[in-house]
């Protein structure tokens, strides 16, 4: 993982998931994530035919902002996400293929992993920061601690799905989890739907406080 982008989520916590809000608002949105303390930001695949648009935006408007791709399943997907400017790759799954694509354009990759035969494999490849999605439905923070006991302590994790404002800090006390990945700091008090920039800001400063108090508390 680049140092940069770890630095963030080691520090704050909390990994910002775009969604989809409308296009003429996506650097803003990203502007706004950095002014409140998050300069990274996933934007995810295929939720609508313009979500390569928005990383383009962002990665052309909101420089500041580190802007990576979600969702990516395929060699295709990854080479249409490079080509819109992004900058580092979250998968749901391990598919080999796409892993080796991005080692070979040197391209972070963050794979979803759940099973100890799908981090084994990650770990072959010398991935250790790895996505465990969905948290909660897969056993939460007593699956990690099982796992982190067991044969993969050297494993960070950035945990995802289902995850608000308030059910993520239980994992900011965690350790060995690296970041909350998640989009309430847009959907909150409605801000990404009113493309309301001064709220995404609150609630992201208001997130990054919640996880450093958290952290502080371990």
């Amino acid at each position: 993982m680049e140092k940069t982008m770890y630095g963030v989520l080691k520090t704050t916590g909390i990994c910002p998931i775009m969604v989809a809000p409308e296009l003429d608002f996506a650097a803003d949105a990203a502007h706004a994530l950095a002014e409140g303390g998050l300069p990274v930001c996933e934007v995810l695949l295929h939720r609508d035919e313009h979500s390569l648009k928005r990383i383009n935006e962002i990665a052309k408007k909101a420089p500041e902002v580190i802007v990576g791709a979600g969702s990516v399943i395929s060699i295709r997907d990854a080479e249409e996400a490079i080509d819109a400017g992004a900058k580092f790759f979250v998968a749901p799954g391990l598919v080999p293929e796409v892993v080796e694509f991005a080692m070979k354009k040197n391209m972070p990759i963050l794979p979803g992993c759940v099973t100890a035969s799908d981090i084994s494999i990650a770990l072959n490849y010398g991935i250790n920061i790895l996505k465990f999605f969905p948290v909660y439905q897969l056993g939460g923070a007593d699956t990690l601690a099982q796992y982190h006991g067991g044969p993969f302590g050297n494993v960070e994790w950035v945990v995802t799905g289902g995850l608000n404002g308030k059910n993520f800090l239980p994992f900011s006390k965690i350790d060995y989890v690296l970041a909350s990945g998640g989009d309430w700091m847009f959907a909150e008090n409605n801000a990404v739907n009113d493309k309301n920039y001064e709220m995404i800001v609150e609630n992201t400063r208001r997130t990054v406080l919640d996880s450093l108090n958290a952290k502080a508390g371990r």
